[in-house]
């Protein structure tokens, strides 16, 4: 699945010209799909540069590929639902990931190729 960002905004949801994390323009594998109890749609990137991986909202970006890839799988609980790999979806995964524990690394390269192959 694809996406194209559509526009730059703070987290106070004021627009910005430019930003250090996206690119106007520029399309993106989802990585992860999630909506809360608040009505929240956001979606997780690989973001510009070496700033890493983030969550963002889904209203900046227009769908691109709507390809799934067959590793995804739905997890919800009482506030969330997520649709992305279901190896991410373990309890803590990232958090290790952001710690940078080597086998969250792992998990994370592992999956990250399966989405890029399934819509290159």
């Amino acid at each position: 699945m694809k996406v194209r960002c559509l526009r730059l905004v703070d987290h106070e949801g004021v627009a910005l010209e430019r930003s250090e994390w996206l690119t106007v323009g520029k399309i993106y594998h989802v990585l992860e799909i999630f909506a809360d109890v608040r009505c929240r749609w956001l979606v997780r990137l690989l973001a510009d540069g070496s700033n890493g991986v983030a969550l963002f909202p889904l209203r900046d970006f227009a769908l691109v590929s709507n390809k799934i890839p067959a590793s995804w799988q739905i997890g919800w609980d009482s506030e969330i639902l997520v649709l992305g790999p279901e190896a991410w979806n373990q309890i803590g995964f990232w958090e290790e990931y952001y710690d940078r524990n080597p086998n969250a690394t792992r998990l994370f390269e592992e999956e990250f190729k399966k989405i890029v192959s399934a819509d290159p």
